[in-house]
């Protein structure tokens, strides 16, 4: 499966492109109170998850109704389920020659509880996974700081990541090892592959949980539907 990443080249247009999307996805998400996690299972803390910071790019890919679907038709690499820690400054990607603004990168970092499958992309317990910065200013500042980012989805909360390892390619790569310890390496998240657990209900990241997915009330039950589709004890 090969996923394609279409970026607007234009400075000014990276920036307009990346505030709408940013407003039209801001309105409607609120703070929850409720403590209880989904499943019967209790957190004791809920997360106020803004998803606007994740969805930057435009992404085109088969969109599939269920984990079942999701896990067949796609060989992620690695299916994790972990706690986020925090975000850290990522590598600059130059796509097109005399551009003078990158496409900046920043690396999710989370720590893994849970692994149903990986072929090696798991590091020291932990996955470092690439993310798009968004849109940039003028004169070449991100729209979104890595505070932003750190807001928007905050340090404690689970998360279950489909991955591939990264395979991006570009006419430079400038600070590839930005973010990251040393031996670690980046992974890709499939476009539906990040599902957040606020405390009360699921959260898509990069996309809205659609289909069979909008029906599942935790992340341990997305996790052993994946399981018994694949085979996995």
């Amino acid at each position: 499966m090969m996923l394609m990443e279409c970026y607007v080249n234009l400075p000014s247009f990276r920036l307009v492109m990346a505030l709408t999307l940013s407003i039209s996805m801001t309105f409607g998400c609120g703070a929850r109170q409720s403590p209880a996690g989904g499943n019967g299972q209790t957190t004791g803390t809920t997360y106020r998850i803004d998803t606007s910071v994740l969805r930057t790019m435009t992404v085109d890919y088969d969109h599939k109704s269920s984990p079942e679907e999701l896990v067949k038709s796609r060989d992620h690499e690695a299916i994790v389920i972990g706690s986020v820690e925090g975000f850290e400054q990522g590598r600059d990607i130059y796509d097109i020659d005399d551009d003078p603004y990158p496409d900046k990168r920043v690396v999710m970092h989370v720590r893994v509880d849970s692994t149903i499958k990986d072929n090696g992309i798991v590091n020291g317990g932990r996955v470092y996974v690439d993310l798009d910065q968004g849109g940039l200013y003028h004169d070449g500042t991100p729209s979104k700081s890595l505070d932003d980012f750190r807001k928007a989805v905050p340090a404690g909360v689970r998360v279950m990541l489909f991955l591939f390892s990264d395979r991006r390619t570009a006419l430079r790569i400038e600070g590839a090892e930005n973010g990251l310890p040393s031996g670690a390496v980046l992974v890709a998240p499939d476009p539906q592959g990040m599902v957040f657990d606020d405390g009360s209900k699921l959260v898509g990241g990069q996309e809205d949980l659609e289909g069979e997915w909008k029906a599942m009330g935790s992340i341990d039950e997305v996790a052993l539907r994946v399981k018994k589709a694949l085979g996995v004890e």
